[in-house]
Order: structure tokens, then sequence, then C-alpha cells
């Protein structure tokens, strides 16, 4: 058997298909992998942003920028930084609110090794105080907001 190959600017294009008849069976349901349901609506559920979903957005930024400022306040008291400064100044004002409640917890509030670096044992109390009351906010926020799955 000799086999002629096609001129080079032909191109050939071979398509199979293979049908399976079924019977028509009146109690017959089409598999799962259909997107309509016997009543003809969607058989999936819309996955959208559920309700909560904007709030946990709002909570992550804000704390977010929470352990930002914190870290900051530590480093910033590491590295000795000028207090007059109207940055550094705004830095502890403003974390000092968040910090004060954690203080005191240990006998030991700050270690100063030396030439006037102080590691704020306070802050770093904050800082994971801080992180522990933010997981438990979204934890309790994804109780209302589970996610849907197909049906």
């Amino acid at each position: 058997m000799t086999y002629e190959r096609p001129p080079a600017d032909e191109t050939r294009v071979v398509e199979r298909e293979t049908y399976v008849e079924r019977p028509a069976d009146p109690g017959y349901v089409p598999p799962a992998t259909s997107n309509v349901n016997v009543g003809g609506t969607p058989a999936y559920v819309d996955t959208g942003p559920g309700p909560l979903y904007y709030a946990r957005r709002v909570v992550s930024l804000l704390f977010g920028i929470l352990a930002v400022m914190i870290g900051l306040r530590i480093l910033l008291l590491l590295l000795v930084a000028n207090q007059q400064n109207s940055i550094v100044d705004f830095v502890y004002n403003v974390t000092e609110p968040f910090v004060a409640p954690f203080r005191g917890i240990f006998s030991l509030d700050t270690v100063s090794p030396g030439g006037g670096s102080v590691l704020d044992i306070g802050a770093l109390v904050a800082l994971i105080g801080w992180l522990l009351i933010y997981l438990l906010i979204m934890a309790i926020l994804r109780l209302g907001d589970r996610d849907r799955v197909a049906v």
C-alpha cells in the first residue's frame, strides 16, 4: 500500500464526532455537569461577595494600619529616634492609646541595653494582643458569611 502526500498548499482537517443514542426514558435526568436544573434555573449559586465581605476588608485595613504603626513605634524606640521630630511624635501619640492597655501585663515593660535604645515590651505585647483581637473579629464576621457551593 502506498500513501500519497497531499501537496504542501492543501490543508486537511478531519473531525470525528461520536453520538450515543439514549433510550427515550421519561425518568431520565441529565448528568450533574449540566448548568441547568430540571426547572430551567441555573444549577449553581452566585459566588459574588457576601454581605460581610466589605466589613472584613475594612476591619483588615484598620488593623493593618494599627499593626504597622505599632511596629514603627517599636522600631523608632530601638533606633533612638528624635522625639522632637513631628513624625516620630505623631507615631508615639497615635499608638500610645493602643499600647497603654497592654502595659503592666509583665513586670518588665521596657529593656534598655544602653546607648538610649529601648525595647518596648508593652508595644510587643500590644502587637500580639491586637493581632489576637483581629483574628477573633474576623472569625465572628466569617460565621455569617460562609462560602456558597455549587448545587
